[in-house]
């Protein structure tokens, strides 16, 4: 035990080099050495942008020394935790961030809202890019998939939603969970995509990898609890 008091709407979460947990605490971060158990910093926004909606709901790590922090007023910050720095603010959503994702390479991030939106963000240039549309209650959670070109969004409607990011469309729409969803994952390898609910069940789906001359599509084979279906990402001239 480190002794840390955390925002009850957040959780803490471990630095890219996993020396390193950080901690919300209302607006403000703390680096915890987790070998010492001493906090060894703390991240506070400049007092020009304090403000009581300023809770941290949401936390997403990179590979690199950035993270970034979601807000109940609808913001988002990049941190840098090397430096003890906010390198920007994003502003996009009307309502209480609630679900983040880095890509692999940390220069796209995903953000989820209590406004049912997913907006994409250019980490690099610090712009938002396109924002979609669908959902019809608050997004939950976010994983990119096949290299960052496909999305997998979660909500409390109850559905999946997979995005191809180059025509910024939903391919394919997934039910399955009878009451909202809280959670999805994958593997390292992307061989498998978990989803959990508040509902008694687990679902897991198989991703496999086609090449045909079609786009990206996503299939299930079936209800079940377990193993309930396959995500197909079908290649197109032979590329993902």
């Amino acid at each position: 035990m480190l002794g840390v008091i955390t925002s009850v709407n957040s959780s803490i979460f471990y630095d890219s080099s996993g020396k390193h947990l950080l901690a919300p605490a209302l607006e403000k971060f703390g680096v915890w050495n987790v070998r010492q158990g001493v906090c060894t910093k703390t991240l506070i926004p400049s007092p020009s942008s304090r403000s009581p909606s300023l809770v941290v709901t949401s936390i997403a790590s990179s590979q690199s020394s950035l993270f970034a922090s979601g807000y109940a007023n609808g913001s988002i910050r990049i941190w840098d935790y090397d430096k003890g720095t906010c390198e920007t603010t994003l502003n996009g959503h009307k309502g209480v961030v609630t679900a983040l994702w880095y890509n692999k390479l940390g220069s796209l991030l995903a953000s989820g809202s209590k406004d049912n939106d997913v907006i994409l963000w250019d980490v690099v240039g610090e712009a938002g890019l396109f924002r979609l549309r669908g959902h019809h209650d608050e997004v939950t959670d976010l994983v990119f998939l096949d290299s960052g070109k496909q999305l997998v969004s979660s909500s409390k409607d109850k559905i999946l939603r997979v995005w191809d990011l180059e025509t910024q469309h939903c391919m394919q729409i997934i039910s399955g969970h009878h009451t909202k969803i809280r959670s999805i994952d994958t593997d390292s390898e992307e061989r498998y995509l978990a989803t959990g609910s508040t509902d008694p069940e687990l679902r897991f789906y198989t991703i496999k990898h086609d090449l045909v001359d079609e786009r990206s599509m996503l299939k299930l084979n079936g209800p079940e609890v377990v193993g309930s279906g396959e995500i197909h990402l079908y290649k197109t001239n032979g590329k993902f």
